[in-house]
This record gives C-alpha cells, sequence and structure tokens, in this order.
C-alpha cells in the first residue's frame, strides 16, 4: 500500500516552530517520531516530506491547523510572546523545555483574537476592563474588594451545589469584569497552572486544563490580584510554599476571598468545641461547604493559626494519600477488568474550558446562521455530534 505524503511547505513549518518558540526536541518527544526522519522533513533542501498522519500528529503537537502547514509563511497569522515574569517554583528543571507554555500563551492570545473578531462581526459588546488595584498591602482588604466587586455572596457560594459550580460562577464574575478568561492545554500542572496577561487592553486569566474546578477557582483568584496589579505572570505553586514575595500575596488573597476569616472562624466556633482536633474528615465537610478543596482548607486553618505547621503538613500528607490510593486502585481494578469508566461528559468539558463570553458568541453565531456546527465543533475539538449539548447547556446559563 503506497502512503500518501503531505506536500506540506516546510518554510511554513520552520517559521511556525521559531515564531512559537518550540524545540526539535519537544516535538520529537510529543510525537515519536523518528528523529532522522524528522530531521529531513524539516530541512528545505530535502525532497523527503512526511505522511498525512505525521504531518497531522506534527500539526496537532504544535496546536495549529492541518491545512496550516500548505500555507505561505507570510500567509499565517503569528503571534508574538509577550513579556511575562516567571513567578514559579520549579525543582530540578533547570533545563525544562518551555515550548508547551510557549504554545499555551499563544493559544490564549489567539482565542482572544477570535473573540473579538467574532464578537464584532456580531455587534457585541464586550465588558471592558475597570478594575482598579485597593491601595493597600493587607490581603484582608484585597478580599473583600474582589468579593465586592464580582457581587461574590457568602450565601450564594454555600448554595453552590459543587466545587465545579463555584468555578463557573467566578469566572463569569471575572469575565464580566472585563477580563477574559480561557484554559490551555498540553502542560502538566506541575509546570504551569495559572497565567496573567495584562499588556494589551484586554486582561487574560489562562488555566490549566488538566486542574481540577477548585484548583482552578483558587488560581483564578490567584492571577486576578497578578492582573490587579498589572503583572503579567506565570505561576505554579498555590498552596504558600513559595518564598516569592508576590506569590505568598496573591496566595493569601484568594485564600481570604474563597474562605473569608470571619466566616471561617464563626463556623468553627458554632460547630466544633475549641478543644476538638478537626479530623480529615472535618476538614473535608468544611471544604464541600465553601466548594473548595482539602488543601485550601488546610492552608486557611494554619495561615489563621488555628493548626500548627506539623499538622498541617500531615493534613497535606494524607491528602496526597488519599490521592495516590485511589491512583493504584484505579490501576489495580483496570488490570483485573473490574474498571467502571466513567464517560466523559464531552460537552460540560468544553464549557468548562472555554471562555464564557466566547461560549456565548458561539451561540449567537450559530443562532444568527454565522457559523454552522461543523465549524462550532472545529473551533471547540469536539465531535459534531456533541455540539447541540453544548449548545443547550450555553443557552440555559442566565436562565
Amino acid at each position: 500500500m503506497a502512503f500518501q505524503y503531505a506536500l506540506i511547505n516546510k518554510r511554513t513549518l520552520l517559521t511556525i516552530i521559531e515564531k512559537k518558540r518550540i524545540t526539535n526536541e519537544y516535538i520529537l518527544l510529543k510525537t515519536k517520531l523518528r528523529q532522522d526522519k524528522y530531521s529531513q522533513w524539516i530541512d528545505e533542501n530535502d525532497p523527503l516530506l512526511p505522511t498525512v498522519n505525521q504531518a497531522k500528529a506534527i500539526a496537532a503537537c504544535i496546536h495549529v491547523p492541518f491545512a496550516g502547514l500548505y500555507m505561505e509563511p507570510d500567509l499565517v497569522p503569528y503571534k508574538s510572546i509577550p513579556s511575562i515574569k516567571n513567578k514559579r517554583t520549579l525543582y530540578g528543571t533547570e533545563t525544562l523545555d518551555e515550548s508547551s507554555v510557549n504554545i499555551a500563551i499563544i493559544d490564549l492570545l489567539q482565542e482572544l483574537d477570535y473573540l473579538l473578531a467574532l464578537s464584532d462581526e456580531l455587534g457585541e459588546i464586550i465588558p471592558q476592563y475597570s478594575m482598579i488595584a485597593p491601595a493597600s498591602g493587607n490581603s484582608k482588604k484585597w478580599a473583600n474588594y474582589i468579593r465586592h466587586t464580582l457581587s461574590l455572596d457568602l450565601q450564594e457560594q454555600f448554595r453552590c451545589t459543587s466545587m465545579r459550580k463555584l468555578y463557573l460562577l467566578l469566572r463569569e464574575g471575572i469575565e464580566a469584569q472585563g477580563i477574559f478568561v480561557h484554559c490551555f492545554r498540553d502542560v502538566p500542572v506541575e509546570v504551569l497552572r495559572g497565567i496573567a496577561i495584562c499588556d494589551g487592553k484586554i486582561p487574560i486569566i489562562g488555566l490549566n486544563e488538566e486542574d481540577r474546578p477548585p484548583a482552578k477557582s483558587f488560581s483564578m483568584i490567584h492571577e486576578l490580584v497578578h492582573i490587579l496589579k498589572r503583572e503579567s505572570s506565570m505561576c505554579n505553586d498555590m498552596y504558600g510554599s513559595s518564598a516569592l514575595k508576590e506569590e505568598v500575596f496573591c496566595n493569601a488573597v484568594a485564600g481570604e476571598v474563597l474562605v473569608p476569616e470571619d466566616s471561617l472562624r464563626l463556623l468553627l466556633s458554632n460547630e466544633y468545641d475549641s478543644h476538638h482536633r478537626l479530623s480529615k474528615d472535618d476538614i473535608e465537610e468544611i471544604a464541600k461547604k465553601y466548594s473548595v478543596s482539602r488543601e485550601v482548607i488546610a492552608r486557611r486553618l494554619y495561615d489563621l493559626k488555628v493548626i500548627t505547621l506539623p499538622a498541617y503538613s500531615t493534613y497535606l500528607e494524607l491528602f496526597r494519600a488519599d490521592i495516590e490510593r485511589e491512583k493504584e486502585e484505579q490501576r489495580i481494578a483496570r488490570k483485573e477488568g473490574r474498571s467502571k469508566e466513567i464517560r466523559k461528559n464531552i460537552s460540560r468539558d468544553a464549557i468548562d474550558r472555554t471562555s464564557p463570553l466566547v461560549s456565548s458568541c458561539l451561540l449567537n453565531g450559530y443562532a444568527n446562521d454565522l457559523l454552522s456546527k461543523q465549524e462550532i465543533s472545529r473551533h471547540l475539538g469536539i465531535a459534531q455530534k456533541h455540539v447541540d449539548k453544548y449548545l443547550w447547556e450555553v443557552s440555559t446559563w442566565n436562565k
């Protein structure tokens, strides 16, 4: 059987790789392609071309449409990577390949461009950013300002039926303040959890798609603080072990926003005896009430001097042990054929990773015959059969 070769423009591929700051080592690692063949594919003087499947694998890796590899280099739209301060805590990764991070940053910038173009075509108005950083270094005052600006009522927070609901509530409130919130993908959470970009008219908060809803909520508020401070930053340490002063402050504000001190102290005095040693189950119950993670509650208890540092460390170890035990149980169950795979909710996942403003424009674009289901499915990266449910869920948000 003859292979079908892709008549890609090698100069275009090389230009995309250069503009996005992607290393060849990263592409080889992600695609598992042969190095000797790949070296020939990126050599403009070598006639060898990849097969269609091989070219598609490269396009998927570097996050460009397959058809883009056929274009002339000057016809491909490019985005420059802005200056972003690295606030991450990385251990033993001095030679970390930043290709995936660079791809994620450009994806966020391009998604914002897509929103602006589509909203302009639809005649929709994007909220203008107008938040002002409090003239104070007090994390509690910052948190009060954020809760007030986002209209985050504590009783409404307690009525959230899940951590995901609080995440969606916070995200919608932040976007209403003229800040673009969208998820990036294909980056390990230990490498990058959140990005703040503030060098444009519309600030951007990027969240790691792989993170759980409570982690996204915390990262979102953390990055909002960077936005208010007009600091373009990328972060991964959301539990307070960072030695960076800015990160400690952002974490303190995020903790106070999600779990206000006065509320937590009142809850503890009403429901727990002063001599009661909080158990892991107690912390889990408190976390459910606030729709946050157990780690956030443990950190708040430590910050408020309700528990000691050794106790805090012990809780974190218990939480990690729970996660590792669950993973091992799932691995054994799969090996023994007992695993009941949880079916992914494709439309819900698409909503969770997509900016609410983009989702709203996609819905209105379809309703006004400007977008087809095929175009929406292509943009979201989901099968066309899931588009109806996605659009229905978007249409019910404000009802």
